[in-house]
């Protein structure tokens, strides 16, 4: 069988260097590798893994799990299937027979069939037929090759393959979600206790049984169980599992004080309250659940039989018990609000990677929940030191003394602290065979000492005596400060944004950290990036002032993978208090979804989304929004023309013209009959450029709560009426020349009408809605719409009557052709004196950038490039190159494309001919050349489909290997690499 198997890693072109996790190969694996595949090979049965590396080349991701078995067995298979899709990481499965290769989509439920076994059927992929040996299904294999994996383009192809709601993640939180609310329900008929208490109650029992399941569950290689032989009989006659017990109440709370005197600790204890109040109904109803007896509210049976709690990862436990202290009842039937397992390693990776020299650290989440944090960064500390000190194994004791030593949080929620003592205990079992764990594991005793429930900013506290190594944590995002917060900026003399506590947060983690100590918090991006107020402002500044942050990972565009519950985007940043390296410029990345299921798994990060930022321009708001969607040329462009154009504000009052937002109903405690019986304009059916009156409704109310009393003119003829949320990129505007009203969604401008038209032309361009997308502080982060004041701040450029008279012209023919706008742009681009690079600039902003955003995987972004593309970027990236070295440099092209996932452009350097670019579209000498430069990149590591978008240089040639998709093969990508090549090239003669 190791033969078979080898010869499907080679046909999927995937070995030890490249990912591959095996038992020959664990001497050389990361220590998250070697923790990984020893913890699959032991529990499930896995021979091989391969994981998916990063940027960097560090295997990171499971893609696939490899099983070889001596000959195919239904109950077998179905069972590693199974136990594959506890596990929740890899998507796929490869259970190998010499017969046939039968690949699993993991991510799907595993399904009982009516004789109550599992049906090896359920999530089967495909089935490769062995017979006339593997050479036979080498093109089968194809579509799984390294290649098209690390590329991402496997993903892309099998998009509707792999339901997110079908993994074990997701249907685990459904059913506890569903149990939860029943037990409540059932337990608030027929208590008078508060709905707090009773709930807290609750996740209690459901939180202990959950532990006891995975004690019950954890087997070792030999079968040996944590329990003693017949432990259950302790408790009641013939029980042989935790359910057979719930049959009993005295049975079940004899249980639980066992095992609360068992373990010591401070996680296991059961409240007076609880049990008073729980009856043997709602045991029995536990007990049905956990059986798979009962039906859920969707009428299918529950699939906690399904589930095995010591494969479900502990950190996946951990997650879903933050689950609960997030759960409102309007919550209950939605998604859920926990920190995502991708999102605590993306942010662990900055701080405390898994590789690396063991040595004393303290770890501290200032507002830990559930322990989700604190649980990675435990699991990263037992590794370094288990593989510093060069041991597979550690004791009781060790884990004991690194946790005591290590681990530090504090929560105001005192039922988040228990919980994450609680997912703590876990982690330590998870290093431990199960014997071991009955025999010899005492938990620690964590609150009030290492966890403890308190106001972050109660200056009182103990953990402030404290100082810390690593700070890292998601702090609280309301805008909604306590009164101990309160007090602690006065006496701190500090100052934060809109009232955001994450703010004072990361104030205060600054004097807990020790001077040489990291810092890392997720914050809401709005407040930290975006937010122009002169408090957050104020805040920005201070932050970069007073310490030294050395990189912000801004996840706008990852908002609706990361919370589905939260109040706005998030960036992670990372900062030292340590003034060290103040010259270094700032790294600022901005991952973007690549709209695949790895997007719940990975984030995606391009080259093109890293950029960083000088020091001596960090106070330029203009800078995040700009490098988040933009380039340099971007900053310039948008640069050029606030300094050349005074902001419509300025024209408005120049022109003696009125401006006002219109009314609203609100509270509706004024009374007005002034309007009664006029139009009204409204934005649901706007009509852009001229709407007649007959085709408007009338008003036919008269109560309100604001009437702008102070501009009514902007009710009156002739009046422009603009759109503040756009339609497919385009703002949207008319000029009216009579009376009529309109809702505060809606802004008016009353003046001379000429100008008025002017102004609507310009609003409807490309120009000013490049303008928003790259300066707006909403536009593009949440929501799809501009204030009035983004709107009064666009550059306007001066026109004279001549331009004002063909503005008119253009805007009447826009009445009639509201589509046929060509003239419009080129008369706007004129006014904005544009270049032709400029209008290209503009141009990919719109259609790939913006498209991006609206279509999302269904983009003209993802879509591969033609020819015409392809030359386009090329005489653009040929152009530049040339006025920059100049026409000795002699460029020629060579471009090969085909169906890999990469296309390669050779720049030939030194050519003196007019040959231009040459296509070659020929897969198989494409892939000759990709597989050539795979091997040619950093050390042979073979990372070009990893890194993707790169370039090789050679004595007489530059390669530029990028994907196969239009958005990198753009005039404005073009422009960037000509820039990085004179940088690199430049930095190479210096």
């Amino acid at each position: 069988m190791g033969e078979l198997l080898n010869g499907i890693f080679e046909c999927l072109d995937i070995n030890s260097s490249t990912g591959l996790a095996t038992e020959d190969s664990l001497q050389g694996m990361t220590s998250f590798q070697r923790l990984f595949y020893t913890q699959v090979h032991e529990k499930i049965g896995i021979d091989a893994v391969y994981f998916l590396r990063d940027e960097n080349g560090i295997a990171k991701i499971p893609l696939i799990y490899f099983s070889a078995i001596q000959k195919y067995d239904a109950k077998q298979v179905a069972e590693l299937h199974r136990l594959s899709w506890n596990l929740g990481e890899a998507p796929l499965l490869f259970v190998v027979t010499p017969d046939e290769i039968l690949i699993y989509n993991n991510y799907e439920t595993p399904q009982v069939v009516e004789n109550g076994n599992l049906d090896p059927n359920a999530g089967i992929i495909e089935t490769l037929n062995l017979t006339n040996g593997l050479a036979s299904q080498r093109l089968a294999l194809k579509k799984y090759h390294r290649s098209l994996l690390e590329s991402g383009e496997y993903w892309r192809q099998s998009m509707t393959r792999f339901d997110v709601q079908s993994r074990v993640d997701s249907t685990l939180m459904s059913n506890l979600r569903i149990m939860r609310r029943t037990l409540i329900n059932q337990i608030s008929k027929r208590c008078d206790t508060s709905k707090e208490t009773i709930t807290g109650v609750v996740h209690a029992l459901l939180n202990r049984s959950i532990f006891i399941k995975y004690l019950e569950e954890r087997k070792d290689s030999n079968g040996e169980t944590v329990f003693p032989q017949d432990f259950y009989c302790n408790f009641m006659k013939s029980a042989k599992q935790y359910t057979d017990v719930l049959n009993s109440k005295e049975a079940t709370y004899n249980l639980f004080r066992t095992l609360k005197e068992k373990f010591n600790g401070d996680t296991l204890q059961v409240s007076e309250i609880e049990a008073e109040i729980i009856t043997q109904d709602d045991l029995n109803e536990l007990r049905t659940f956990i059986l798979g007896d009962s039906e859920l509210e969707s009428k299918q049976l529950t699939l906690w039989p399904l589930y095995s709690f010591d494969i479900i990862p502990i950190q996946l436990i951990s997650s879903i018990y933050e689950l609960f202290f997030h759960l409102s009842e309007e919550d209950d039937e939605k998604g859920t609000y926990y920190t995502p397992l991708h999102l605590v390693n993306l942010v662990m990776d900055e701080v405390y990677p898994w590789e690396g020299e063991y040595k004393d650290t303290s770890f501290f989440d200032p507002s830990c929940g559930s322990g989700v944090f604190l649980v990675e960064a435990y699991r990263r500390l037992v590794c370094r030191w288990m593989s510093q000190n060069d041991v597979h194994t550690i004791n009781c004791d060790q884990l004991n003394l690194l946790l005591k030593n290590s681990i530090f949080g504090v929560d105001i929620n005192e039922e988040a602290i228990r919980v994450a003592s609680f997912s703590l205990s876990l982690a330590m079992c998870d290093f431990l065979d199960p014997r071991s764990i009955w025999d010899k594991l005492s938990f620690p005793r964590l609150l009030d000492n290492n966890l403890i429930s308190s106001d972050f900013f109660d200056e009182d506290k103990s953990f402030n005596n404290r100082r810390y190594d690593v700070i890292i944590g998601n702090p609280p995002w309301q805008s909604n400060i306590t009164g101990k917060t309160k007090e602690y900026l006065k006496k701190a003399n500090s100052v934060i944004g809109d009232k955001q506590i994450a703010q004072a947060f990361s104030i205060k983690c600054s004097e807990l950290c020790k001077q040489n100590g990291i810092i890392c918090l997720l914050m809401p991006s709005k407040g930290l990036l975006f937010n122009r107020s002169d408090k957050s402002r104020a805040y920005r500044a201070n932050l970069f002032s007073d310490n030294n942050v050395l990189a912000i990972i801004n996840l706008s565009v990852y908002r609706k993978f990361l919370f589905d519950h939260a109040s706005g985007p998030a960036a992670a940043i990372i900062y030292t208090p340590k003034k060290e390296d103040i010259n270094q410029p700032i790294v600022y990345c901005t991952p973007k979804p690549i709209y695949t299921i790895e997007d719940i798994r990975k984030f995606s990060i391009d080259p093109t989304d890293i950029c960083r930022i000088p020091r001596d321009i960090i106070d330029d708001d203009r800078i995040w929004k700009i490098a988040m969607w933009g380039a340099p040329r971007d900053l310039e462009l948008i640069g050029k023309m606030q300094s050349t154009f005074a902001p419509m504000a300025s024209f408005i009052e120049e022109n003696h013209m009125t401006t006002a937002e219109g009314f609203k109903r609100g509270n509706r405690k004024h009374q007005c009959c002034d309007f009664k019986g006029l139009p009204m304009v409204e934005a649901k059916s706007f009509k852009p450029y001229y709407v007649s009156s007959d085709e408007l409704p009338r008003v036919d109310f008269d109560d309100f709560e604001c009437i702008v009393k102070n501009a009514r003119e902007i009710f009156v003829a002739p009046h422009l009426i603009i759109k503040q949320s756009h339609k497919n990129g385009t703002f949207l505007s008319e000029v009216l020349d009579y009376d009529a009203v309109f809702n505060h969604s809606l802004l008016g401008i009353h003046g001379n009408i000429n100008k008025l038209k002017y102004l609507s032309v310009i609003i409807g361009s490309k120009v000013f809605s490049y303008y928003h997308i790259l300066t707006n502080r909403k536009w593009l982060v949440e929501r799809d719409e501009l204030e009035a004041g983004d709107i009064w701040q666009t550059p306007i450029p001066s026109p004279n009557e001549a331009e004002i008279n063909e503005a008119c012209e253009i805007f009447d023919e826009l009445v009639i052709s509201p589509t046929k706008n060509g003239k419009a742009e080129q008369f706007v681009r004129h006014m904005y004196r544009l270049r032709e690079y400029e209008s290209y600039q503009i141009d990919d902003v719109i259609d790939y950038v913006y498209d991006y955003f609206k279509n999302k995987q269904r983009s003209v972004s993802f879509e591969r490039p033609n020819p015409n593309a392809y030359k386009l970027y090329y005489d653009s990236l040929s152009e530049v190159l040339t006025n920059t070295f100049g026409a000795s440099t002699g460029l020629t092209g060579d471009l090969y494309f085909g169906d890999a996932p990469l296309s390669v452009l050779v720049l030939n350097i030194g050519q003196q001919n007019d040959r231009g670019l040459n296509f070659a579209k020929s897969d198989d000498r494409l892939n000759e050349i990709l597989m050539s430069l795979d091997g040619a990149v950093v050390d042979n590591q073979k990372m070009i489909f990893i890194r993707r978008n790169l370039r090789i240089y050679q004595p007489n040639r530059i390669f530029i290997i990028k994907p196969s998709q239009r958005k990198y093969w753009t005039y404005s990508a073009a422009c960037r690499d000509a820039d990085e090549i004179f940088e690199d090239i430049s930095r190479a003669w210096r």
